[in-house]
Order: C-alpha cells, then sequence, then structure tokens
C-alpha cells in the first residue's frame, strides 16, 4: 500500500450510495401514500364555482378555474398522503403502501410538498381560505389529534376535508352554488358513514370509535335518511326545479344505498351515484352552479 491509497474512502462511497438510494426508496413510499387513484374522481369538484353557462359561452376565465383544479388535486393528495401515514398499522396491505413498509420521515415529504403547493396554486383561484381549510382538517383527522377516532366528529371532520374544495374558484356565490353544495355534502356523509361501516375492522384495529359504530346498522340507515330530506330541502329552496329533482334522487337512492347488507359494495355505487347526480345538477342549474 502507498501513501497516496485511500482505503476509508471506498466504505465511506458505499454509505453515501446507501443514504441516497434509502432517501430514494422513501420518497417513492411518499409517493405511492398520495393514491391519486383513490380521489381522482374528486377532482372535478371546483367547477362548482365556474357555471356551465359561462365556461361554454367563454365569458368565464379559465386561469383560475384550472389553478383551483390544481389546488383540489393537490388538497387532495396531501390528506390522503397524510391519511396513509395514520393508518399505516391499521389499515389492509392493497389499500395503504405503506402497510408492512419500513417507513422513515423522508416519506411523508410529498404529502408536505403538495400542501404548500395547493396553497400556491389557491392563492392564483381565489379560494386560499377554503384550501386551508381542506388542509387543516386533513391534518387533525388523519395525524393529530386524529379525529376520525371520535364518533360523529370525525365523520363531520372528513366531510371538511372535501367541501371546501367546491369553493377554491373564487368568484360570486349566487343560490344555485349554496344548493349544489349542501346536497354534496349530504351524500358525502352519506357515503363516509358506509364508508365506516365498511371499515369497522381496520378502525377497531386503529383504536377508531366512529360514528357508524355507535349508530349501527339501523342508526346509519335512519341518518342516511335524514341527510336526504336535509339535502333534499336545501335543493328545493335554492336549486330550480329540475337540478332540485335530480339532488333528491340521488339523495333518496342514497339513503336506501347505505343501508344495504355489504357496505363494500354499497360504498362504490353510492360513490358513482354522488358523482352523477352532481354532474346533473351542474349541468341543469341555471347558470351552472353560480
Amino acid at each position: 500500500m502507498t501513501y497516496s491509497e485511500r482505503p476509508w474512502q471506498a466504505p465511506a462511497s458505499r454509505s453515501a450510495r446507501h443514504g441516497r438510494a434509502g432517501l430514494a426508496r422513501q420518497l417513492g413510499l411518499g409517493l405511492r401514500a398520495l393514491r391519486a387513484r383513490q380521489w381522482a374522481h374528486f377532482v372535478p369538484l371546483p367547477l362548482a364555482g365556474a357555471p356551465l353557462g359561462d365556461m361554454l359561452s367563454g365569458t368565464c376565465s379559465m386561469g383560475p378555474v384550472l389553478w383551483g383544479i390544481l389546488a383540489g388535486a393537490l388538497c387532495l393528495a396531501c390528506a390522503y398522503g397524510l391519511n396513509a401515514h395514520g393508518d399505516r398499522g391499521s389499515d389492509a396491505p392493497g389499500k395503504n403502501p405503506l402497510v408492512g413498509a419500513e417507513v422513515g420521515n423522508a416519506a411523508v415529504v410529498p404529502a408536505l410538498a403538495c400542501g404548500v403547493v395547493a396553497m400556491v396554486a389557491a392563492g392564483h383561484s381565489g379560494g386560499l381560505g377554503a384550501a386551508a381549510v381542506s388542509l387543516t382538517t386533513g391534518a387533525l383527522y388523519s395525524v393529530g389529534p386524529r379525529l376520525k377516532r371520535l364518533p360523529g366528529v370525525g365523520t363531520l371532520a372528513n366531510a371538511a376535508i372535501f367541501a371546501p374544495l367546491l369553493a377554491l374558484v373564487g368568484a360570486p356565490r349566487e343560490p344555485g352554488f349554496w344548493g349544489m353544495s349542501l346536497v354534496f355534502t349530504a351524500l358525502l356523509l352519506q357515503n363516509q358513514l358506509v364508508h365506516e361501516r365498511a371499515d369497522v375492522g381496520e378502525d377497531r384495529r386503529a383504536g377508531a370509535y366512529t360514528t357508524a359504530q355507535w349508530l349501527g346498522h339501523a342508526g346509519v340507515a335512519a341518518a342516511g335518511r335524514w341527510l336526504a330530506v336535509g339535502g333534499s330541502l336545501a335543493a328545493a329552496a335554492l336549486l330550480g326545479p329540475w337540478p332540485a329533482l335530480g339532488g333528491a334522487t340521488g339523495l333518496a337512492f342514497g339513503a336506501w344505498l347505505i343501508g344495504q347488507a355489504d357496505p363494500a359494495r354499497a360504498r362504490r355505487r353510492h360513490r358513482a351515484l354522488a358523482l352523477a347526480t352532481g354532474a346533473v345538477i351542474y349541468a341543469l342549474a341555471p347558470g351552472g352552479a353560480g
């Protein structure tokens, strides 16, 4: 060996490579934890602030609309990413990519980055307050103090993650917007109740006592019916006759679905129903949802 050789550099180099590989692996896990396939159907929600008639006639500026859609997608990515971290000890492996994985601090970076960029996008769309409510509630729901563990509170907090996305496009709010928002919130609460029914095993492993556990099967079905009544009354008061009829029909069918014996199947069907109901109201409401 000559003095020019440095045998200690090889182990140091290997350690650095392993560190970079470990960081890349953690960031990759964090990206998978965002689970875009599970929330992609919510991406159109910010369109509620952009009347369909205005968009078709070209009188609606598309810049804020596109920023709002981007902000909504990033709010959802952040919420689902944080939820994956919070529930990795109790979720089923096929549902959560972090289950069984060695998760380090770097794995949460993609979710947090999505939250930061969501706020920037919402600043351009005029929906900064709506994005702040959604992101804050998402963190409180899944991480600390994990509001999802509390009956009633957890279900309402879940709705407070998604409902603000309707307001991400800053625009004057007319009755049609509020009617659509209230119908959607009622549908969202129905879907969350049947979601809790389907996930009762996971929630018990996580130490969460959800609204569905508290109410029981019959109580969930009754709550679904009351949500249908309340949402239908709001639609009748704030929407025209045809969109109100579409909203009431969707809510009534949704109430029937969440009382079905197979909650996982009912949840999938209810999700499709909610999308269809929202599309009908958006298309039929005078001036869109504006």
